[in-house]
């Protein structure tokens, strides 16, 4: 719901695993299905290279033993892929074994493919281009490779299983058939989880064009499940995209192409449509809409637990959006503003506070099975706790909200997902939005609990926050988001400088020189450079800072966080 929010002069929650929201972030496009024998006709007689290219034991792995398990199982997956790449990379250079020197390479390469296949080339007879394509081109390498992308996505590795993913697209181009609709699915979606959506969206056009030109006699009954998959991708996209009549008439076809086969609409279909359709009610205002949509969301949860009873993540997911129906109906209900218009004596009314308790409750059970699930620091877990914060924060227990914006600050430090095209300055990256309302209310909620010693145990996390937007977007003046990054590098300053701790000050100074460019344009970033600046040049600090300045310092900045850029 975040960008309705934001058209209503409301900077809200942003919705999720984008996660180009935190829910595209959160909830992946579907995986390509089993597929259909009417396809299968175009691959390779092969019964080996089907099996292969069908592959998918890793993808379908229930991801559920919190992260040291998750992170065990995918050890193992990637153990076994290297295992494949040595052998094929010894029937193609024609050996028994390998030489130590054309052993694994660096164990942290986000490329896995790369830790086998770069050193091998250097020791290698013939052309390294043609030696590392038959390498790829092996089925069981291919199949492999595009299994592990699959897994690397339900854990959040982006980066790792984009590097994949186009490392054996142009293999895939040559090939075609499934090989190829397999690789461009999960293009689309690494795009999705990198908010990009429209090339995500150029993505599936491609996909959808590839199978009509390859099979214009087949009909969408006789291949319901590959078009029930392609059409839902669609409608996620779309949604990411803002065009949300697109995306509900997606969701729409996809329905109906499994009504024409007989299958009725599953717990799925419903959540996409409530939970879509409770967007634009909310842009319009409708609270009874969103009530609708709420029910829908209900009754997906109610059929989810009875059919997916193992199925945690999703159950989370669902849980979440449930809550953000709850949400958006207390927002109404305090006017659909962020001012205080729709509060009694500074309180907020019934229906807002019931509305807020119920999305806590939503809310609370999403992080506790993604906590579960995932780990801590999960970017889904990290996205509820952000969820679970605000509400905590609207509802007046700003104190208890802490735990939650620190969990939900550490797993932005680590997130790979949301960042956008880094290298586009005409785009915006969500996750950059999510990371400048999370400092913005870590400040709030310690302002409201008068608590400046409790700043410090944010510094670190800032830090390592800091490190991982300059490593993933082109930090610059000309951004169509640099408005946004200055708002989130001051306040980052502000709360060191709040805490009234010469660290503090002397952090502070640190992370404006390092991270903040020269004249910024936002009123807020000016004066805290500003005043940065003064102690810097202050005859009497000696570029240091004491006691006296911290305290001096954090009063002002402290009156400096209400203002708003």
């Amino acid at each position: 719901f975040e960008v309705a929010l934001r058209t209503q002069g409301y900077c809200g929650m942003v919705p999720d695993e984008t996660e180009s929201s935190r829910i595209a972030a959160a909830h992946p496009m579907s995986e390509t299905p089993d597929m259909p024998s009417v396809l299968l006709q175009d691959m390779s007689n092969l019964a080996s290279e089907n099996s292969w290219a069908l592959k998918r034991d890793w993808t379908d792995t229930e991801f559920q033993d919190g992260a040291e398990g998750n992170k065990i199982k995918l050890q193992s997956f990637e153990d076994e892929l290297l295992a494949r790449l040595r052998s094929s990379s010894m029937r193609v250079l024609g050996k028994t074994s390998l030489s130590n020197e054309a052993g694994e390479g660096d164990a942290a390469s986000r490329n896995i493919l790369d830790r086998v296949l770069e050193p091998l080339l250097d020791f290698s007879d013939g052309p390294s281009e043609q030696v590392r394509n038959a390498v790829l081109d092996d089925p069981v390498v291919l199949g492999s490779a595009l299994d592990i992308a699959g897994a690397y996505l339900k854990n959040y590795a982006v980066d790792k299983a984009g590097a994949v993913v186009e490392t054996v697209l142009p293999i895939c181009r040559k090939r075609g058939g499934f090989w190829l609709l397999k690789a461009l699915n999960h293009l689309a979606t690494v795009r999705m989880k990198q908010a990009r959506p429209a090339e995500a969206l150029s993505t599936l056009q491609e996909m959808d064009a590839y199978v009509n030109s390859s099979m214009p006699h087949t009909t969408e009954e006789e291949a319901w499940e590959f078009w029930e998959m392609v059409y839902r991708n669609f409608g996620w996209i779309y949604s990411n995209l803002g065009q949300e009549d697109d995306a509900i008439a997606s969701i729409q076809r996809a329905i109906d192409v499994k009504k024409r086969v007989g299958r009725p609409a599953s717990w799925f279909d419903l959540w996409d449509l409530g939970r879509m359709s409770a967007v634009g009610a909310l842009r319009r205002n409708e609270a009874a809409s969103i009530e609708r949509s709420q029910a829908l969301v209900t009754e997906a949860l109610k059929l989810h637990q009875k059919v997916e009873e193992h199925d945690l993540v999703m159950r989370a997911k669902i849980w979440h959006s449930v809550g953000e129906c709850s949400f958006a109906l207390g927002h109404l209900a305090e006017g659909g503003t962020s001012s205080s218009t729709g509060k009694l004596d500074g309180q907020l009314r019934p229906e807002a506070l019931c509305h807020y308790r119920k999305a806590l409750k939503c809310f609370g059970q999403s992080h506790k099975l993604f906590r579960k699930t995932e780990g801590q620091h999960n970017p889904l877990t990290g996205g509820e706790a952000q969820a679970v914060a605000w509400t905590l924060m609207k509802l007046g227990e700003s104190d208890k909200a802490k735990a939650y914006l620190l969990d939900a600050l550490e797993s932005l430090s680590r997130q790979q997902s949301g960042w956008g095209d880094g290298e586009g300055l005409d785009q915006q990256a969500p996750a950059l939005a999510q990371a400048m309302q999370t400092v913005d209310r870590i400040l709030d909620a310690h302002r409201q609990t008068d608590d400046r010693e409790g700043l410090v145990n944010y510094f670190a996390a800032i830090e390592r926050l800091c490190a991982n937007i300059c490593k993933r977007i082109r930090l610059s003046k000309d951004r169509a988001d640099s408005a946004v990054y200055e708002k989130f590098a001051s306040v980052a300053s502000m709360i060191m400088v709040a805490s009234g701790t010469p660290e503090g000050v002397s952090k502070s100074r640190e992370l404006l020189r390092n991270y903040m460019w020269d004249r910024p344009n936002t009123t807020q970033a000016q004066i805290c450079s500003q005043m940065m600046a003064s102690i810097q040049d202050s005859p009497n600090s000696g570029g240091d800072c004491n006691s006296a300045d911290a305290a001096r310092m954090g009063a002002i900045l402290d009156a400096l966080a209400g203002m708003k850029c």
